[in-house]
């Protein structure tokens, strides 16, 4: 926008301009401006996501939060994450203040009172961006064994194609009922006699036209027609989105051709499966275009070997095009400043103002903002450290470790995962190879992004100083019930599942069914508010979150689901177990009292319980009149004389005397499961059996046994 002024040389001075550069000026705001031309709504997320506004524009949704700005008064609004029309099916209200985002490939679920404006909204944009759009997505699969006809998935995208006849003075038909159909009568009688034409990574041919619906034009998949060929043969060569590379990633009939490449042409070497060098061979920018790139010998089979690995080698100048051919230049443009971003995080070029956090947020935003990107930023940083031939001692350290960081925040697209896999797989895995153990942390930050989603928070200062001096860890406290406490490593990318398993394994448990019944919550406002999470939630985006909210905040561990029988031989379990149940047992929770006095059976059952409480706490006497009464639930107690309780419990002491307090523990449990409603018995589960309901304050949260970002169970992959 500076630049414009300066162009037409704008200023408070001389504020007059041309309808031209009006319109200029409106449309530069439009593109450059994230939120500008937006419609804002309240709206919120899930703890681990920070969603505190939803904005609506002409090209799509927004998810945004409210950060501090450099100013002093007020704060700035942060893209969480984007989403364009071509990424929405469609909206749905599945309950009051619920929105649901069907996309192609995920769910996005946000709360808000205004819900109802925004779906109106949101559909509105969509039908008006389908009534000119040639492309169309697909609803469901479509697996023809017919190669004349065009297969596809659902969530492709397909761009239609006029129905043409091959050539001048030929025309095009079908057997229709035994009768030749042309397709000049077909477009005469109707919409295509229920088929269409389109295009799909290279491939065309008739589809159903039941089998999809009218889409928004996507913004980063071209398919170009290329007249002077039977085919489009030309695939997309700008990997984009997740959703672009899995069709661009597809099988495909036939090796993949470069655009502009003869057919057939072999002119290439045989590469090794997956590697990175087979992966530029097939994306990146044609070496014959870039001389500058690397040497330029006189064998055409050296030169493009020895181009393409240049491409893929450390540079000390900064790059002036993007390594993997993209069709827009504005978004070559954003490749090359996000690789002089890379370059100065690594210490090849100046910071000039910057730190390396600004440096660093510039990068994660840019990626955030444009998944376009991610491929080729994965792309820069594996050449940034490939044959690295820095001056600074360090730039290829920090190189990992900013591939280290970008793989916890951002996933890359399924055609570059496996090409990405493979090179840190060589690396952890050749002896006498540096940053062994580094690659494998990138492998697993990358694995764990494609499974659960990769971080929200942007990393804190301290958090960054951390990672860049090889720390990669830090502890957090976890409270089991009873005050357990439990010190847990967290990683960058540890989530709640992470959290529940090796707890449980401290316990004994190993299976998927066990891990299930367990859940971390987040506690604030000294209790008041408990909030589970999702089992895909990043422990330090969680911390990241709640920390300038509430510096006291607590993370619990709680069983929610009682399926799985008790296990009575790990002393953990016992513990946790007894203490989790014992707090509602003594307030009657699991007692119904009877319309009479108690019956025989019952009292000596609640004697021998309070015996065996005051057992596991290691005492051999009997308890006091007093003692006895927090043991059992008010309700029965009134019931006997304390005296009367006194001999009952002397009945049992014989039996419980040579119990140890693990013993005890494991007893109590025992006869809640055998006997009475109590959340043990697999018959009688209440829907929480030990955290007091406490009532989330954020439109449309869960409490209980729900889970923030999706059900406990479910996770992205």
């Amino acid at each position: 926008m500076k630049a414009l002024f300066a162009q037409n040389q704008l200023d408070t001075q001389r504020p007059l301009a041309t309808e031209s550069v009006k319109r200029a000026v409106v449309s530069t705001a439009r593109d450059s401006w994230e939120v500008y031309f937006s419609r804002l709504f309240p709206a919120t997320g899930s703890v681990g996501t920070g969603v505190q506004i939803l904005a609506v524009s002409h090209t799509g949704i927004k998810l945004l939060r409210m950060v501090k700005g450099s100013q002093e008064a007020g704060g700035q609004l942060q893209v969480l994450r984007t989403y364009s029309f071509a990424d929405i099916l469609f909206v749905t209200i599945p309950s009051q203040n619920m929105l649901e985002f069907n996309l192609a490939s995920e769910k996005v679920i946000l709360f808000s009172a205004r819900a109802y404006q925004v779906k109106t909204l949101v559909d509105d944009f969509i039908l008006e961006l389908k009534k000119d759009s040639d492309y169309v997505v697909a609803v469901r699969n479509f697996l023809p064994e017919d190669p004349a006809l065009l297969a596809f998935h659902k969530g492709d995208i397909i761009h239609l194609q006029p129905l043409e006849p091959p050539r001048m003075g030929y025309s095009a038909g079908c057997v229709v009922r035994k009768k030749v159909v042309y397709l000049e009568e077909l477009r005469r009688r109707g919409p295509d006699f229920g088929w269409r034409f389109g295009t799909i990574h290279g491939r065309v041919g008739r589809f159903p036209s039941e089998l999809v619906q009218p889409s928004a034009a996507p913004d980063f998949l071209q398919l170009p027609a290329e007249p002077g060929r039977g085919r489009a043969a030309a695939v997309a060569a700008a990997v984009a989105s997740t959703a672009a590379a899995w069709e661009v990633g597809r099988k495909r009939e036939g090796p993949p051709v470069r655009a502009g490449c003869p057919d057939g042409a072999e002119d290439g070497l045989t590469l090794p499966p997956y590697s990175m060098l087979e992966f530029a061979q097939k994306y990146f920018r044609d070496p014959q275009r870039r001389p500058q790139d690397g040497l330029r010998l006189k064998s055409k089979e050296g030169r493009e070997s020895r181009t393409l690995e240049d491409m893929l080698c450390f540079t000390k100048t900064p790059l002036q095009e993007s390594l993997i051919e993209l069709s827009d230049s504005s978004l070559n443009k954003m490749a090359t400043d996000m690789f002089l971003a890379v370059m100065r995080f690594m210490g090849d070029a100046p910071l000039k103002g910057q730190s390396e956090l600004d440096v660093l947020y510039t990068l994660l935003k840019l990626c955030g903002d444009h998944e376009v990107m991610r491929d080729e930023c994965y792309c820069q940083v594996v050449k940034q450290i490939t044959d690295n031939t820095s001056t600074k001692p360090d730039s290829c350290q920090r190189g990992w470790r900013l591939l280290y960081i970008v793989a916890a925040y951002h996933s890359c697209s399924t055609v570059l995962q496996p090409h990405l896999v493979r090179f840190l797989q060589d690396v952890s895995r050749t002896p006498g190879l540096p940053f062994q153990g580094i690659a494998k942390a990138c492998e697993q930050n990358l694995q764990k992004t494609l499974h659960s989603g990769g971080r929200v928070e942007l990393p804190s200062s301290m958090e960054l100083r951390a990672m860049l001096a090889g720390r990669s860890s830090k502890r957090q406290l976890f409270l089991l019930p009873g005050g357990l406490e439990r010190h847990l490593k967290i990683k960058t990318c540890t989530v709640a599942l992470d959290v529940v398993e090796e707890i449980c394994a401290e316990m004994a448990l190993t299976r998927p069914e066990a891990f299930s019944e367990y859940v971390i919550f987040v506690v604030t406002n000294r209790g008041q508010h408990v909030c589970p999470l999702s089992r895909c939630a990043y422990i330090l985006d969680v911390a990241s979150e709640m920390e300038p909210v509430d510096g006291g905040y607590m993370l619990w561990f709680r069983r929610v689901l009682w399926d799985q029988p008790l296990k009575f031989e790990n002393e953990l379990y016992v513990t946790m177990h007894y203490n989790q149940v014992l707090p509602d047992y003594q307030k009657g929770l699991f007692s119904s009292m009877p319309a009479s006095r108690p019956s025989e059976q019952q009292l000596q059952q609640v004697s021998k319980l309070a015996l065996l409480q005051h057992r596991a706490k290691g005492h051999s006497h009997l308890p006091s009149v007093r003692e006895i009464q927090d043991y059992i639930p008010a309700q029965l107690y009134r019931s006997l004389a304390g005296s009367a309780w006194l001999g009952l419990l002397g009945q049992h002491r014989q039996q419980t005397q040579a119990l140890s307090p693990h013993q005890a523990r494991a007893q109590f449990l025992e006869l809640q499961q055998c006997h009475g409603a109590s959340p043990l018995h697999p018959c009688c589960q209440p829907e929480w059996p030990q955290l007091p309901q406490h009532r989330d304050p954020r439109p449309g949260a869960v409490s209980g046994s729900g889970c923030a970002r999706g059900e406990p169970a479910q996770c992205p992959g």
